[in-house]
């Protein structure tokens, strides 16, 4: 019984990610945030930008890393509210 408990907690506990609201870009502009900073970082052969929102006394950050060579660009952009 303890067992069946403990999956039964275990799977609640790891499906509340699932319903998570994927943040983009596009997303928090359309909630009403506000671009206010936008910077262009190089690294190791690595682009990447990131642009800060806001809105009213919170905020969020998104970060696109941008790679690649001549045949392939590879984009990742990942926004998080702290």
């Amino acid at each position: 019984m303890k067992k069946l408990l403990g999956i039964v907690v275990l799977g609640l506990l790891l499906s509340s990610n699932a319903y998570a609201e994927e943040l983009t870009i596009n997303s928090l502009l359309k909630d009403g945030y506000k671009i206010i900073k936008n910077e262009t970082k190089v690294a190791d052969g690595k682009v990447i930008k990131i642009i800060t929102l806001t809105k009213g006394k919170s905020y969020a950050i998104c970060a696109t890393k941008i790679s690649g060579g001549i045949s392939s660009v590879y984009i990742r952009t990942t926004c998080e509210k702290p």
